[in-house]
């Protein structure tokens, strides 16, 4: 039988009696909408006194993603990664993402990560998972129109064929955000920040 701690990866908007868990766990994502009411949906979850974990936050990797709303749906026509699916006659289907000239912007990403890492810090928070490490149906692509790694969480872009360059055997390449992570974490171990090799 299990003994341990139980928390649940809630949304902000749910109304969850706490009092039934021994952490307190929220997915929380911070770009202009939610920017103002950020802190105090924390702070809410703070004062109730127990251990606070955000379960999930992080940042596309494309400009705007901080502020043009879609940072919860993403940029990812997934209609035709759907049909791409489908045996056979996928094949003629190329996922793409949605109408637009979407800019790729791994500094921001890194740099909105960073700073959420920093305002989650300062709050008192237990512990924060960054979503996510790799997303495997939103591989990179030189292609602007069909780099579904542009609509990504990911600290990683994975390929659909091909090896990356700083881990010859792995099928991704680290992001910006990747070593931003790292080196976040390694502030306070003494790490150089300018080489971490690993997301801590």
């Amino acid at each position: 039988m299990f003994g341990g701690p139980v928390t649940y990866a809630s949304l902000p908007f749910e109304r969850v009696d706490w009092d039934r868990f021994d952490i307190i766990g929220v997915d929380h994502y911070r770009d202009s909408r939610s920017a103002p009411h950020h802190l105090g949906v924390l702070q809410r979850l703070l004062a109730q006194g127990k251990p606070v974990v955000v379960t999930e936050s992080g940042m596309r990797t494309y400009r705007g993603a901080d502020s043009d709303g879609d940072l919860g749906t993403g940029i990812t026509d997934w209609r035709t990664a759907a049909l791409h699916q489908v045996p056979l006659a996928g094949r003629l289907i190329r996922p793409r993402l949605t109408k637009g000239d979407h800019v790729r912007d791994e500094p921001l990403q890194a740099r909105r990560i960073v700073e959420d890492l920093e305002i989650l810090d300062a709050a008192g928070v237990d512990g924060a998972f960054v979503c996510t490490f790799a997303e495997q149906l939103s591989p990179h692509t030189p292609d602007p129109r069909h780099d579904l790694d542009m609509g990504a969480l990911s600290l990683v872009k994975t390929y659909e064929s091909g090896r990356g360059r700083t881990y010859p055997d792995m099928t991704w390449e680290p992001k910006e955000s990747f070593r931003a992570v790292a080196g976040f974490h390694g502030r306070g171990s003494g790490a150089q920040e300018d080489l971490p090799d690993v997301v801590a």
